[in-house]
Formats: structure tokens, C-alpha cells, sequence
């Protein structure tokens, strides 16, 4: 015979705490769900039986226990929701990274994020955006009396930037999902065994240095996958090696990088603090082009929070660049084509689609040939904000100049723009050029159904 169920008396007292009825809970649960990429459809039935004593499988109890800390302004830890069946397969794969060095914590959220467990990362949580207690200092390193013996050297190091650029064109040219996997498997079969060697001072914060930007980029393949769980461990995984490499530069782009995926997500108060700081930190210490890099997202930030000091971090972004004698970087690459499209953003932010327009129509002037991904996602921004202008004739030629990128790349967020474009034309389906754009749509919908997830 099964023993009985326990009731989840732990549950219970959360809810009571936090004031919510079962189909309140279900309702965050699923919203989250969506947040992440994961469409859930629970409801107070649902709750009914956890609170009963049945246990979802993961991620469910991590995206409970984010609810609940957003519901009552603490962190409630998935362990204390009662929810957690050890016996199951991916038991832990949703937890958050927990004490260590930068080091183990990449070691953990790369075996958590290997393909076949990705979907049992739990929630992506505000909890977890806690900055770190002071920047890296400058010349922070592992100090030595005696150089020990180490196989990994300069070598190695020039071998990892040559990968990093390497992973980071091939983001760039044809999205995330064709470097998502090799880029994890790269770190985790060569750079951490390097990482874990008795190292040369200097060679140990060269190699941390560009392991922050290798995992800076994996957090960003992570986030155009939507993997937004994964994507936010990485991000503040490359914080902390950053910080071990005494890399000030890396610790900002990071933070920045946690700003880009807070303000996507919604959480506008959180995605301004992060780009503050990430501009406090690192604004003078890096070249001209990063400066503008930085400067440029908390303009976004502020913007959309209704702070008037955007405009001088518009014009700051403007002036770094007109400085600047680089552009391209593997990590914190920005040209004259990146600050017209958050110039754009920032006007959308103001309800001015005019100037989001123009600017949008700007940035895709400026950008270069090569980068795919962003030009398409800059169409498909484009494309809706001539829409919302009135503009559906023009919307739709500039719809299939998205359409003609879209295959040639692998990116959840331009499939997302794919379903925004459809649902954004079905109203007008009898308008002849809507008509045409939406069968094309549709039928490159279908076949990308066929072809199966992208990861």
C-alpha cells in the first residue's frame, strides 16, 4: 500500500503569511512560467493537492518559493516550501549557486545547465540580485611568495580570447543557439580544469579574467535562449570571477548584463540599480567604447523609471564614442548603430514612436552587415513601432525584411518577435499586404515546429 500523504503544513503557513488563496499562488506560478519561457496552466486544485502533500517535479518548487519571495519582500528558500521530492531526477538542479568560489559556482550551474537538465533550473530571482560588497580591487590577485608549478600558462590564456572571439562572432552572426551548447561544453571539459590548477599569479588573473567574459557571454547565449534562470547564475557567476581576477572592467559588464536582463523581464526598479552601479564602478576605468556601453543602459533605465538624468547618459554614450577608437569586442562591443537603438528604446519609453522610429530606421543604417541577430530583432522593433504609428503598409514591408534574416538565424527572442508579428497582424488579415506578410509568417512558424526545439 502508498503511505499516506503528509500535509504541507510549511506550505500553508507561507500562504497564510503571505495573505494568498491557492488560485492567487497558482496565478504567480504560472507567470513565472511564462517569464521563463515554460507556459504552466495550474490552479487552486493544483495548490489543493500540494498543499495535501503531492510534490511537483522541478522547477515547479523553485518558481513557489520565488512567489512567495516576492509576495513578502524576503527570500523564501525552495527547501522551505516543502515541495521538494529528493528522490526525483534533478533534484537540486533549480537551487541557487549557495557559498563557494566563483569557481565551484561555475562548475555547479554548468552541470545544471547541461541540455538535458536545463529545463530544471528553477526560477529566475530577484532575491538573487544582491550586488556583491565593494567592487575588485584593481591589482586584486592571489598573492604568492614563490611561483608554484603550473601545465597552464600564457598560452593557454591567448587560447581562451582567441575561443572567446571565436563563440562571440558566432553569437553575433547566427544567434545563441549556435554557440549556447559548445560554448558550455568548452568551459566545462577545458577552461575549469585550467581554473582549478595551482596558477602563476599573473596567468591566474589573465585566465579568471577571460573566463569572466567567456561565461559573461554564456549568460547572454542563455538569455537569447530564454533560458532566463540559467541566463541570471551565469551573469553573477562572471560577477564573482571578476571579482577574483580583480578585473573592475569584467565585474561591470556583468552587472550591466544583469541590468539588460532585469529591464527585459520587467523589473525596471532593479534593472536601474544594477546599471547605476555597473556605471559607478567601471565608467572610468574602461576604454571609451565600454564607457558608452555602460552609460547608454542606465539612460534606459532611467528613462523608463521617468528619471530626467537620462539625457546625460545619452550624451555621455555619445561623447565616449565620438572618443573612441574601437568598437568590437568580444564583450561590451558598442558603435554609433547600438546607441541609436537604446536612443530608440528611450523614446518608445516616452511614448514618442515618431523618434523610436527614426532612430530604430538609424541604427540599422549603422549597424554592420554581419551582425544578424540584432539587425533582425532591430526590424522586428521597427516593423511594431510603425504599426503602432499606423503605419501597416510599411510595417509589413519591413516585417518580411525580418522574415528574410529570421532562418538564417537560432534566437528565442526573434521567435518570440515571430509570434508577436502574427498576433499583431491577425486583426488586420483582410488588409491585402497583411494577409501576405501573415501566410509567410505562419508557414515559417510551422516549419520551425517541424524542425524541433532549437536546443
Amino acid at each position: 500500500m502508498r503511505s499516506p500523504r503528509t500535509p504541507n503544513q510549511a506550505l500553508r503557513l507561507l500562504l497564510a503569511e503571505a495573505g494568498w488563496s491557492g488560485a492567487q499562488l497558482a496565478r504567480q506560478v504560472n507567470s513565472l512560467g511564462a517569464e521563463r519561457g515554460t507556459p504552466l496552466h495550474y490552479d487552486r486544485t493544483t495548490v489543493a493537492h500540494w498543499l495535501a502533500g503531492s510534490r511537483p517535479r522541478p522547477p515547479v518548487p523553485a518558481l513557489v518559493a520565488e512567489a512567495l519571495s516576492r509576495r513578502l519582500s524576503r527570500p523564501v528558500l525552495v527547501q522551505h516550501t516543502g515541495l521538494l521530492d529528493t528522490t526525483l531526477p534533478g533534484y537540486g538542479a533549480g537551487t541557487p549557486p549557495g557559498e563557494g568560489n566563483a569557481v565551484e559556482r561555475l562548475d555547479r550551474i554548468l552541470r545544471d545547465t547541461d541540455r538535458r537538465r536545463i529545463a530544471l533550473v528553477g526560477a529566475y530571482s530577484l532575491a538573487e540580485l544582491v550586488i556583491p560588497s565593494g567592487p575588485p580591487a584593481a591589482e586584486e590577485g592571489r598573492p604568492a611568495a614563490w611561483d608554484p608549478p603550473s601545465s597552464v600558462g600564457l598560452a593557454h590564456v591567448r587560447s581562451a580570447r582567441e575561443l572567446l572571439m571565436v563563440f562571440s562572432r558566432g553569437d553575433i552572426v547566427l544567434g545563441a543557439g549556435s554557440v549556447c551548447e559548445p560554448l558550455r561544453q568548452y568551459l566545462s571539459t577545458t577552461l575549469l580544469p585550467w581554473l582549478r590548477g595551482d596558477l602563476k599569479p599573473a596567468v591566474r588573473r589573465d585566465l579568471f579574467t577571460v573566463a569572466a567574459q567567456l561565461t559573461y557571454l554564456c549568460a547572454f547565449a542563455h538569455f537569447d535562449m530564454n533560458h532566463h534562470a540559467a541566463a541570471q547564475r551565469l551573469y553573477l557567476t562572471s560577477v564573482e570571477l571578476a571579482r577574483e581576477a580583480g578585473d573592475i572592467i569584467g565585474y561591470a559588464l556583468a552587472l550591466r548584463g544583469l541590468s539588460v536582463q532585469a529591464h527585459g523581464l520587467g523589473h525596471f526598479a532593479e534593472a536601474d540599480h544594477l546599471a547605476e552601479h555597473a556605471v559607478r564602478t567601471g565608467v572610468r576605468h574602461a576604454p571609451p567604447h565600454q564607457q558608452a556601453f555602460l552609460h547608454g543602459q542606465l539612460a534606459v533605465t532611467q528613462a523608463r523609471r521617468g528619471d530626467r538624468r537620462y539625457t546625460r547618459h545619452l550624451m555621455a554614450a555619445e561623447r565616449c564614442l565620438e572618443r573612441s577608437t574601437e568598437g568590437a569586442s568580444a564583450v561590451g562591443a558598442f558603435h554609433s548603430g547600438s546607441l541609436a537603438l537604446q536612443r530608440a528604446t528611450v523614446a518608445k519609453s516616452q511614448g514618442d514612436h515618431r523618434t523610436a522610429a527614426r532612430t530604430l530606421a538609424l541604427s540599422l543604417r549603422d549597424r554592420p552587415a554581419g551582425e544578424r541577430r540584432s539587425r533582425a530583432l532591430c526590424l522586428a522593433e521597427l516593423a511594431e513601432t510603425q504599426l503602432a504609428s499606423g503605419h501597416l503598409e510599411q510595417a509589413c514591408r519591413t516585417w518580411h525584411e525580418f522574415l528574410d534574416i529570421l532562418p538564417d538565424i537560432r534566437s528565442a527572442r526573434a521567435d518570440d518577435r515571430l509570434r508577436t508579428l502574427i498576433a499583431l497582424l491577425r486583426p488586420n488579415a483582410k488588409n491585402p499586404a497583411a494577409a501576405a506578410l501573415l501566410g509567410r509568417a505562419r508557414g515559417m512558424r510551422t516549419r520551425g515546429r517541424r524542425r524541433g526545439p532549437l536546443e
